[in-house]
């Protein structure tokens, strides 16, 4: 496996080599690289060329996907600037997306909407937990920075993901992967477009389909030398079946059927750092730090490594209908409506050790509903968006705790779950107003919401519990007067322990809460055209983010309290362009936002979960640099640089305490660079195509308070890949090779960590990586 690895460094090597040589002479041929003044995006709800979206977006087109070996939203995160996506800590199946430092605030809990809202074809998925399905055939993928609330029926106040999806071709056709990589890995994809049925006179329409398939065989790459399995195991399968129905040039119908099944280990977490909770030289303290990592181990002793296991799907029915040309101009009607359901079960060791000190069990049982009317209209002059969405989405959640009590039928638990309701209007007009050659435009846009949170909880802590029931740190759950615990049985309360003959934590009845919030929010944007591949635009956007109760409280007094709606006012100023021919494509953007009622997640180490707090007020200012230089025909540069800077304004606890200066921003980094190239060759009808890339991202905070133990240093991760592409083997079939290296370096960070006051465990980046793919298009 050395001697593979050696070879394959010094094939990329080589080839990147190459690719400066070409450079320097000057090389031609081959097919040039695309132009993102050239790519087409559905930001706005309709087609437009990426430099003419006034907003800030980026986008990858298929190609460059297949590049980077994308098949979900995780995997783009260091492919466009201030962007960060993360694991959630201990399992694998919820990326948290981070936009301009705006991150989630909690890991686990399902009551909390997301910062940045996800979409799939136009579907949102509300809840990062289970967002990790795979996508065999993704078109592109755009990122819209800050609020899209006048665009989009899910509020996102942080800005937006979108996965678009090729649609059914109607011409036989499609292809075949198959990868191999080191640990195990096995990934394969298949996609096949069927041939119309039907068509035009057929009295029918025309019929067109699509089936892909995604599956992922891996090992892992941590071992446990303990009595468990290994971590990070994964054994995926993902299907997908499209159906276009076009039945006029007017009228069409698409149902898509996605499903995603995972089954695996969750992710390994290593003691980096010991705490304050076992006095020093104690038998506990000792066999804790004889398991102490204080950089990436390669394995851990670990007792509990158990399933990591979720299975999501989904069907979704888009209608368009194109009303044609009338007094309200060329009028598009649309409806999108889908539901979807998504299964969890993990068992995740915390402690990193041989012992049962500290587990997690998280079974999630989530379904939404969602519905949204687009009219979508152009009048010359005039163009225009009006939407209204609907969306009902309901869980259930069942989470053992097994915290410092040493197994066996002694644990917390949780249960909780909720019913939640959100409606909302939302329209935008753009106008291009009889001035300066038509050069300008300004678009007004205007939303409205409602969010109702409907939210249970029971929450039983074991050993608080079974010392004093009536202590107010016994859980969550009714109490009727002097603060006795009410039973649904009538059973006794006073001294009992479950298992031991008194009642068991399923006996006590649950809290509930309901309240709702309602929002109006506009939005102003202006766009002056310089030229026809030039634009200047400003934007002000208002934002918001639904209100709601923190179901991981661990009293009634935490429970009963909602957190407030955050509220948001952004300023952007921005540039697009392409340059010299278009050799050169530059998009630049300044903001700055101002948080009201921040929503601040506050860890709670003693009870391991996170609360919502309101801080008064928090800034984000920030810059971003995109862009991309075609020296020669056969070369592309692309590069990005994105700057933040994120605190807090007014922040007080409600005991009084005053953090303002020093409570912290996580996972806001206040640099963020990107860099690569891809150069083709030309090899008489086969082309060799070589690409690198390169992230980096300065130091984090990993948590809201300034703990060193924390705080992520900086870090740079580089991939590299060399393809042969365009292999005739006849029939208008086509080979293509591929190596590939990640992580090449062999960069050591950590994409997670928490301070859990025993210790502090840590979630390690992926090590250096190689595979191999072979592709068929037919």
């Amino acid at each position: 496996m050395k001697h593979l690895r050696l070879t394959m460094l010094t094939t990329m090597a080589l080839s990147a080599f190459g690719a400066t040589e070409a450079y320097a002479q000057g090389a031609s041929g081959g097919t040039s690289t695309v132009s993102t003044e050239d790519i087409v995006v559905t930001a706005q709800r309709r087609e437009e060329r990426l430099i003419d979206v006034p907003i800030s977006v980026s986008a990858m087109g298929s190609e460059a996907l297949e590049r980077a070996g994308a098949t979900n939203v995780s995997n783009i995160g260091t492919y466009m600037p201030n962007i960060q996506i993360n694991q959630t800590v201990g399992n694998t199946f919820g990326p948290l997306i981070s936009i301009r430092g705006l991150a989630p605030s909690s890991d686990t809990s399902l009551g909390r909407d997301q910062p940045v809202g996800l979409y799939v074809d136009g579907v949102p998925i509300a809840k990062s937990t289970g967002a990790a399905f795979e996508i065999a055939d993704l078109e592109r993928v755009e990122v819209l920075r800050g609020p899209q609330g006048t665009l989009y029926g899910k509020n996102t106040i942080g800005g937006a993901v979108n996965l678009v999806t090729r649609k059914p071709s109607g011409e036989f056709g499609g292809s075949i992967v198959f990868g191999i990589g080191e640990h195990g890995l096995f990934n394969e994809r298949i996609t096949v477009d069927l041939p119309t049925m039907g068509g035009e006179g057929s009295g029918i329409g025309s019929i067109k389909t699509k089936f892909s398939y995604a599956g992922r065989q891996f090992d892992g790459f941590y071992k446990n030398t303990g009595p468990s399995r290994d971590f990070g195991r994964q054994r995926l399968h993902s299907a997908r079946a499209d159906v276009l129905w076009e039945l006029s040039d007017r009228f069409s119908a698409r149902y898509v059927y996605d499903i995603t099944n995972s089954k695996g280990t969750g992710s390994m977490l290593a003691i980096s750092a010991m705490g304050t909770l076992f006095p020093v030289g104690s038998s506990t303290y000792n066999a804790i730090i004889r398991n102490l990592h204080t950089t990436r181990p390669k394995s851990i002793s670990a007792d509990n490594v158990h399933e990591n296991n979720f299975r999501v799907s989904g069907h979704a029915v888009t209608l368009e209908y194109n009303a044609g040309a009338g007094a309200l101009g060329d009028v598009t009607l649309k409806s999108i409506t889908a539901w979807r359901k998504m299964q969890t079960r993990s068992h995740s060791d915390f402690d990193g050790t041989p012992m049962d000190l500290l587990r997690f069990r998280l079974d999630n049982n989530y379904n939404q509903f969602s519905q949204e009317f687009q009219v979508i209209g152009d009048a010359g002059r005039v163009k225009y968006t009006l939407g209204a969405f609907y969306m009902r989405d309901r869980y259930n959640v069942h989470n053992p705790r097994w915290n410092f009590q040493f197994g066996g039928n002694k644990y917390d638990l949780s249960q909780r779950g909720a019913n939640n309701h959100s409606i909302a209007g939302y329209g935008q007009v753009t106008w291009t107003p009889p001035m300066a050659e038509d050069r300008v435009d300004i678009a007004l846009g205007l939303r409205w919401t409602k969010d109702t949170r409907d939210v249970w909880e029971r929450f039983f802590a074991y050993s608080t519990f079974a010392a004093n029931p009536l202590s107010a740190n016994a859980g969550v759950f009714q109490r009727g007067p002097g603060n006795v615990p009410l039973t649904a049985s009538g059973g006794p309360v006073s001294g009992v322990i479950p298992g031991n003959g008194g009642i068991g934590p399923t006996d006590l009845i649950p809290l509930n809460n309901k309240k709702s919030w309602s929002q109006f929010n506009p939005e102003l944007n202006v766009t002056f055209k310089v030229n026809p591949t030039w634009n200047i635009y400003g934007r002000v956007a208002t934002g918001y983010k639904s209100g709601g109760y923190n179901d991981t409280a661990a009293n009634n007094a935490a429970f009963n309290k909602p957190y407030d709606p955050e509220k948001l006012l952004s300023f952007e100023l921005g540039t697009k362009g392409t340059f010299f021919d278009r050799r050169l494509s530059i998009n630049m953007a300044v903001y700055h936002s101002i948080y009201k009622d921040f929503q601040a997640g506050v860890f709670v180490p003693e009870f391991v979960t996170t609360n919502i707090i309101n801080a008064g007020k928090a800034k984000f200012t920030g810059f971003e640099l995109e862009g991309q230089l075609r020296p020669t025909d056969t070369l592309s540069i692309n590069f990005g640089y994105g700057y933040l800077k994120a605190r807090y304004k007014d922040f007080v606890l409600p005991s009084g305490q005053d953090v303002t200066h020093t409570y912290q921003i996580p996972l806001a980094p206040k640099n963020n660079v990107l860099l690569g190239a891809e150069h083709r060759l030309d090899l008489g009808g086969v082309q060799l195509i070589s690409s690198v890339n390169y992230s980096w991202r300065s130091s984090q905070w990993g948590t809201i308070t300034p703990d060193v133990l924390s705080r992520r240093k900086a870090y740079g991760v580089a991939d590299a890949r060399l393809t042969l592409a365009g292999i005739d083997v006849g029939g208008n079939a086509e080979l293509e090779f591929s190596v590939w290296g990640k992580n090449i370096t062999d960069e050591k960070y950590w994409t997670s960590g928490i301070n859990l006051t025993a210790f502090t465990v840590r979630q390690w980046g992926d090590p250096r990586s190689f595979g191999a793919d072979v592709k068929l298009k037919f």
